[in-house]
């Protein structure tokens, strides 16, 4: 029996789209421009969205997936006959990252998930749960990445572990918590420059520190990096404080940023 009704049809070759929601948002919007209610330029660009849900975009949004992939595979293939990570691990994170850019087109999270499985084939530490860090992506906004590349630059730098003359099992390396303490305000003014751009207001009074500590709590939640109690904030410009964990370093090695003390948390066979 023919179909008639183009929309039916849509919805039948796209089951997974729901019961009828694209087309009945496509039918809802073409019907308004053929009554002729005036639909402005800037409404209507909201609309290309649809243009990414149908099967074509997503096949051809997959295809161009793969091949940049195997490009940038192709540069690190020499590492493959001595990967550390498991190749399981790497084909589960092949898998998720092509669901969620077909899903979500997001040009900037498609270069991390790349990146994220290239750089585990490469690494010469072993990645252990490669697709968590593929979901973490996924899941983290633009300013989470800005706030846990600050907290490497300002929590994790170059000098901070002192070897002691004579090490034993129970006087090993170790930070004391006067490290990230002291560098309290440094990290604050960090974040809100990172942030805005500015380290002070129009007016020359601070900027409230509100969404770096937000920031922060969000990326402990991932497990990304652990906010440390100093006393208690006074709303919104006291000073924040917050480290990144063996985690959270991990995923900034795997988007290619550079980790000082790498060799102090990590091993060839992961976190130490």
């Amino acid at each position: 029996m023919a179909i008639d009704n183009p929309y039916d049809a849509i919805d039948k070759q796209n089951p997974e789209d729901g019961d009828g929601v694209v087309s009945a948002i496509t039918r809802a919007f073409d019907g308004a421009k053929a009554l002729g209610i005036p639909i402005p330029e800037p409404i209507s660009a909201f609309f290309s969205v649809l243009d990414s849900i149908s099967r074509e975009a997503r096949e051809q949004r997959g295809i161009a997936f793969i091949r940049q992939l195997v490009e940038d595979m192709q540069k690190v293939q020499g590492d493959v006959a001595k990967m550390r990570t498991n190749i399981d691990e790497i084909k589960a994170a092949m898998r998720l990252s092509i669901q969620y850019d077909v899903d979500e087109f997001n040009d900037a999270k498609r270069s991390r998930y790349i990146s994220a499985i290239t750089r585990a084939i490469s690494s010469e530490t072993k990645v252990i749960d490669l697709a968590t860090f593929i979901q973490d992506i996924e899941k983290l906004g633009e300013r989470d990445i800005i706030g846990l590349k600050v907290l490497n630059q300002v929590m994790n730098k170059d000098g901070d572990w002192k070897d002691n003359p004579q090490p034993t099992p129970f006087h090993s390396p170790r930070l004391h918590p006067n490290t990230f303490i002291h560098r309290a305000e440094e990290l604050s003014v960090a974040m809100v420059k990172a942030l805005t751009g500015y380290e002070s207001g129009p007016d020359g009074n601070a900027f409230g520190r509100e969404e770096g500590i937000q920031i922060c709590l969000r990326l402990q939640g991932f497990g990304l990096a652990q906010v440390i109690e100093v006393s208690p904030r006074e709303v919104p410009v006291s000073n924040l404080c917050a480290r990144p964990t063996t985690r959270g370093l991990m995923l900034l090695r795997l988007l290619g940023e550079n980790v000082p003390n790498w060799n102090r948390y990590f091993g060839p066979d992961g976190a130490l």
